[in-house]
């Protein structure tokens, strides 16, 4: 059916039931009630500040002066130990007061022990000089040998064998 003749014929239904039209009042705009913002906090006082020749500075010189004594004699690891105290701390409290732990001496490393060049060694630096006489490059000779550069390098050394290193020529 069509909407206007349904429209209709809910309007004289109403109407006749008993109904009567009312107009409405339209949207009235309200502002928003102002804001009241809560009074500011007051300030917290502020500590007082200590003096410079307080009482924390003078707990702290006198424990600089007990790590220190305490430095001529042992290192910093013994300090920590026997304090309770960190490493870092104690190396922060030296640096304040400029003194340095104690470190014992070290002892000596004790020198490398050089092997006797085996003799497939030293047949392979007879070979090196006979092929180096012979005209053959360094890259020629690891070849033909069939070792690589870092023996070859290591057994010129040993053996002290002028093998200079040949440029390209261009």
């Amino acid at each position: 059916m069509n909407p206007s003749i349904d429209l209709e014929a809910a309007k004289a239904a109403f109407f006749s039931s008993g109904g009567r039209i009312v107009e409405l009042e339209g949207f009235q705009y309200v502002p928003f009630r102002q804001r009241h913002h809560p009074e500011p906090k007051p300030k917290q006082a502020r500590p007082a500040k200590q003096e410079p020749g307080g009482e924390r500075k003078i707990r702290a010189k006198e424990r600089a002066a007990q790590i220190e004594e305490l430095a001529k004699t042992m290192s910093c690891g013994e300090v920590a130990k026997l304090l309770g105290e960190t490493k870092t701390a104690l190396w922060g409290v030296a640096a304040r007061s400029g003194f340095r732990f104690f470190s014992p001496p070290k002892p000596p490393r004790p020198e490398k022990v050089k092997a006797e060049p085996s003799p497939e060694d030293r047949e392979l630096a007879d070979k090196i000089i006979a092929l180096r006489d012979a005209g053959r490059s360094r890259c020629r000779t690891t070849v033909e040998l069939g070792i690589g550069n870092c023996r070859l390098v290591r057994i010129i050394v040993v053996f002290d064998i002028d093998f200079p290193v040949q440029q390209r020529q261009r």
